[in-house]
């Protein structure tokens, strides 16, 4: 194989837990519905996450961390997951070895639109049923996802000694990717601000309806509040045309530097197509159902934008700014009352 899931498999295979000096041995195995051979769940998966027996711990090699983006929104319904999910396509497609991370709580759904059934989740992850590298799954289009499941949630909740272990795991992954995405949950929460607050960029999803814009603004708000380095970029979808959505923006814009005090960047819109609609029928990416369509046309806009992104700084990479942000918040909780 020669995609994208086979050389981030042969990279981790590379990898060392800055914490543990830990080895990431991995290899995919074809677990695909289609697939002639019985497995245990459908899709590949990338296994093995963890020391070789009877290995010694290997000296890290240094390398260059994940650039994290966080793809949000203020409501559900504006296409937020779907703009994730063919922004990864896109990024492996431009040779960016891309994690997709589905953080959302309880309303997981990448894996539907991949049309992947995933036996494990990020849920099993957390809880300690398994390995990272056992619920990561090689996506349609040459990227790799991380499954998502109300699991999450209880990533706040975890001792220091469990987070510590699912942090060594991630860690490991965040080195072995050039760029993470972060489909988060909509609205907002303290765990959707954890996962947007410890990203490089947020990629804030709306549509030019009023609502949309109304709650897009509301986590705009949110998060100059609690993360004002963030690199904020507005995301216009279903437009009728550039025109609209550069509307869109201006108006957002506009309201956003009058009461913030702070500008946004315009990362782009997505039209309105009905390629996108029959695309999510048949549970593939759209810019793999319908290549020449204008909604593809426009995310591979986005994507040549994003792989132009700055180098991410040094030190901390976004998931420890993630373990960071939940040792302050349960902090601030034993301090209430």
């Amino acid at each position: 194989m020669n995609d994208q899931a086979t050389k981030l498999r042969n990279l981790v295979q590379r990898s060392a837990s800055p914490l543990t000096g830990m080895i990431v041995p991995s290899a995919v195995r074809d677990r695909s519905s289609n697939s002639s051979r019985k497995v245990a769940s459908h899709g590949r998966a990338v296994s093995g996450f963890g020391l070789r027996r009877g290995q010694p711990p290997r000296r890290r090699m240094p390398s260059k961390l994940a650039r994290a983006i966080a793809v949000t929104s203020g409501k559900g319904g504006v296409g937020k997951t779907n703009l994730a999910v063919n922004l990864a396509v896109c990024l492996a497609r431009l040779g960016q070895r891309v994690c997709l991370l589905d953080a959302d709580l309880g309303l997981a759904n990448a894996d539907v639109l991949c049309n992947l059934t995933p036996r494990l989740t990020l849920e099993h992850v957390v809880c300690g049923q398994c390995r990272l590298a056992e619920a990561v799954l090689a996506a349609p289009g040459g990227f790799c996802l991380i499954p998502g499941a109300s699991g999450v949630a209880r990533l706040a909740d975890l001792d220091r000694e469990s987070r510590r272990a699912l942090l060594e795991q991630l860690v490991a992954l965040e080195r072995a990717a050039d760029t993470v995405i972060i489909d988060t949950a909509a609205g907002v929460t303290a765990n959707v601000l954890a996962f947007v607050a410890a990203a490089q960029r947020v990629l804030v999803t709306t549509t030019p309806e009023p609502t949309a814009m109304t709650d897009g603004y509301g986590i705009i708000k949110a998060l100059v509040s609690k993360a004002a380095a963030a690199r904020i970029e507005l995301v216009v979808n279903m437009v009728g045309s550039e025109a609209q959505g550069e509307a869109v923006f201006g108006r957002m814009n506009r309201v956003s530097r009058t009461f913030l005090n702070r500008s946004l960047e315009f990362a782009g819109s997505v039209p309105m197509d009905p390629a996108v609609r029959e695309a999510v029928q048949q549970r593939v990416p759209f810019v793999l159902y319908a290549p020449q369509s204008p909604a593809t046309a426009a995310m591979h806009r986005l994507a040549r934008r994003i792989a132009g992104l700055e180098e991410p700084p040094n030190g901390q990479g976004f998931f420890s700014r993630l373990t960071a942000w939940f040792a302050t918040s349960q902090d601030k909780s034993h301090c209430v009352g």
